[in-house]
């Protein structure tokens, strides 16, 4: 009994883990500097399982640790142009060249051809982020542009947080195991596996976010949209005053059409009403005489 005690109290201490991490510093009191100093006892801070864990960097090393986190931030880069160009099929090989020597490749494709006959596509590229602003640069000298659109999106707050998510799930998934071996009793065991199932699906969530973050940022994506010119015609307004002519005289007749359609059987039934007066009535009146 004080066994299965003794596990149902480190179970619900490990669950508590995972809102407040397990960690049970000295309690302090927070000085005019903006740090915190302590006021009891100087012992090595220990988490609810009697783990040592490191005490508080200091001021000058944790600005240090910034600093250094700083160089490396994470900076999802997306990027999009519109250009201009005379010939769509060559300056779409030329782009797919442009991909291959950048170490990229083609996300996505899609062309079709307009009602002149001129060409038009969309094409989503990814090159590695090293590679981003020389890419564009290469693309810009297909055509002309005629618009452009880069930007930066930093997930390096997202990054850091999912990182330490993960690691403090891992360590539960650790203990859980430990509290497991521990485990004797069937109600043990089955309350240990749940809570193990629970840890375990945060660390496929957070690797799975972790994983995404990773591919968007080592790799940018370019959106670029490539179209021929449209021909430029002078027709002072022929064209439409003739095409609007010709798409009335169709209402109309299809106007007449439908009317004819409601009209038919009161003129079918009129024509068996004029039949039957001139023919077959004078015709019953002379048989009756």
């Amino acid at each position: 009994m004080e066994k299965h005690t003794t596990i149902a109290v480190v179970l619900v201490l490990c669950i508590l883990s995972a809102s407040f991490g397990c960690i049970n510093y000295p309690s302090s009191d927070y000085d005019e500097n903006g740090g915190y100093t302590s006021i009891q006892s100087p012992e090595e801070p220990r988490d609810y399982f009697g783990v040592p864990v490191p005490a508080p960097a200091e001021k000058g090393v944790a600005e240090s640790s910034y600093a250094a986190m700083d160089t490396e931030r994470k900076i999802i880069q997306t990027a999009s142009l519109s250009i201009e160009v005379e010939d769509f099929q060559a300056r779409s090989d030329t782009l797919l060249t442009i991909v291959e020597r950048a170490n990229g490749f083609v996300s996505d494709s899609h062309s079709y051809v307009t009602d002149t006959g001129h060409r038009r596509g969309d094409i989503t590229i990814r090159v590695p982020q090293e590679a981003f602003l020389s890419t564009i640069a290469e693309i810009e000298q297909l055509g002309t542009v005629e618009s452009k659109r880069t930007s930066g999106e930093d997930v390096t707050e997202e990054y850091i947080d999912l990182q330490a998510r993960l690691n403090n799930s891992e360590r539960q998934e650790t203990r859980l195991l430990e509290i497991l071996d521990m485990a004797e009793d069937v109600e043990d065991v089955l309350e240990v596996e749940r809570e193990l199932e629970r840890v375990r699906g945060d660390i496929e969530r957070f690797t799975g976010r972790i994983t995404y973050l990773d591919n968007r940022i080592e790799l940018a994506t370019i959106s670029v949209s490539l179209y021929e010119p449209e021909p430029l015609t002078h027709s002072w307004g022929l064209r439409d005053a003739l095409r609007a002519a010709f798409e009335g005289f169709v209402a109309v007749i299809l106007g007449l059409i439908i009317a004819i359609g409601y009209l038919l059987p009161f003129i079918i039934l009129v024509g068996f009403g004029w039949l039957f007066k001139s023919k077959m009535l004078p015709r019953i009146r002379s048989r009756k005489r």
